[in-house]
């Protein structure tokens, strides 16, 4: 339970770059069955201090934030405080009639969004005070603005409405926007319909996307690997390696890219050229990233298997007898098949080989014609070659 715990709270500190102590450890135990959301830093807020522009986070932009046009009247009040005002519905709401505002994460970054905190008060006018908008809620471009994220009452004085939006609002790659509707209005003897914001803030985090790798490709041409591989949420400075093995346990460097910029997707090719690799029947390819911060991730292993390379072995007949000298890429079970100039089989004779040079003598019993063709293989590959008959 102590590791569990200690694991824990460290991955929860780094993602949400909240204090150890900002989170109570009963909450945490909590956590298996109610999720938990550091509110992180501001990525967006407007003080509608005669602006309708707001403050974005590090790493993403905001919009304006404005009633819609459905809403008659939109002014500022004393400079410290934005109204819409008049055709607030009085009963449910009318979902031509808002306030909006959006936020937009920075190419290769996303957010979690923890908390909204409305600064809000309906009208303080009209006998007795408190014309405007009763109820407000509050949805989201998610689902197109269908359904309530959250909604209450709202008084005529100012009040803090602090909304947590929940887990659909994690890992944003692109904009998302808000709608805050006023509705159940109610009109006093000389007030006004005033739906009045004095403050919105959105916490949460900005941070950089993860790189992702597409599946590496591996097809052999002749002696040459043609290995390609897709990267996206790319960041500058990040590496891909490619790594060469030929037992699938110790890898060397084939090739290095270090990323230049961030892109949503780039595609990276690289040729192998394996030819003087004789010795291995199979190859083991994988590929290694370094982010910009140091994390290393290896990709799954893609395995290519070589023909045995024919230069190696060398062939002939003489005396009714086979001979095979070379050097074998894999101790293994190995078949000689001589083949007439039809295609027909003469013999087929198998031979047990060990990694490296081997050097055999066959006796046959059959005649070998003097064109033939010779085949050498085992369960991973073969060559093929002409073969010498003396008489």
């Amino acid at each position: 339970m102590k590791n569990f715990l200690y694991t824990y709270i460290h991955l929860f500190n780094r993602r949400c770059h909240c204090a150890f102590y900002a989170c109570r450890i009963s909450a945490l135990l909590l956590s298996s069955v109610l999720p938990i959301i550091c509110s992180g830093q501001s990525i967006g807020n407007w003080t509608f201090n005669n602006v309708l522009t707001g403050t974005p986070g590090l790493h993403n932009v905001v919009s304006l934030a404005d009633f819609s046009s459905s809403v008659p009247i939109h002014s500022f009040n004393g400079g410290t405080e934005y109204y819409g005002e008049n055709g607030w519905p009085s009963g449910a709401v009318n979902t031509a009639m808002y306030m909006e505002f959006s936020l937009t994460p920075s190419t290769g970054y996303q957010l979690d969004i923890s908390t909204l905190v409305l600064t809000m008060r309906r009208s303080n006018t009209g006998s007795p005070a408190g014309s405007g908008p009763a109820t407000w809620s509050l949805r989201s471009s998610l689902d197109g603005f269908t359904s309530n994220i959250a909604s209450s009452s709202m008084t005529l004085t100012y009040a803090n409405y602090t909304v947590t939006p929940g887990s659909s609002f994690l890992n944003l790659y692109s904009t998302t926007t808000f709608r805050l509707y006023g509705y159940n209005a109610s009109i006093g003897s000389g007030g006004n319909s005033r739906f009045v914001i004095d403050n919105i803030t959105v916490n949460g985090l900005g941070y950089l996307l993860p790189v992702k790798l597409g599946l590496l490709h591996a097809t052999l041409q002749e002696e040459k690997v043609n290995l390609s591989y897709t990267a996206y949420n790319t960041e500058a400075n990040a590496r891909y390696l490619i790594e060469r093995s030929s037992d699938g346990i110790n890898y060397v460097l084939a090739n290095t890219v270090t990323e230049a910029n961030t892109a949503a997707e780039k595609n990276y090719n690289y040729i192998d050229d394996v030819a003087s690799l004789n010795s291995s029947s199979e190859l083991f390819y994988r590929l290694h990233t370094i982010s910009s911060s140091g994390t290393h991730t290896f990709s799954e292993t893609v395995v290519i298997r070589k023909k045995i390379i024919s230069a190696r072995i060398k062939i002939y007949v003489t005396n009714n007898q086979l001979h095979i000298n070379g050097a074998f890429p894999a101790e293994g079970i190995y078949h000689a098949v001589i083949y007439g100039i039809n295609g027909q089989v003469i013999i087929n004779v198998p031979f047990n080989a060990s990694t490296g040079n081997n050097a055999f003598i066959v006796n046959i019993d059959k005649k070998i014609p003097l064109a033939s063709v010779i085949q050498i293989s085992n369960s991973k590959g073969y060559l093929s070659s002409l073969i010498t008959v003396n008489r």
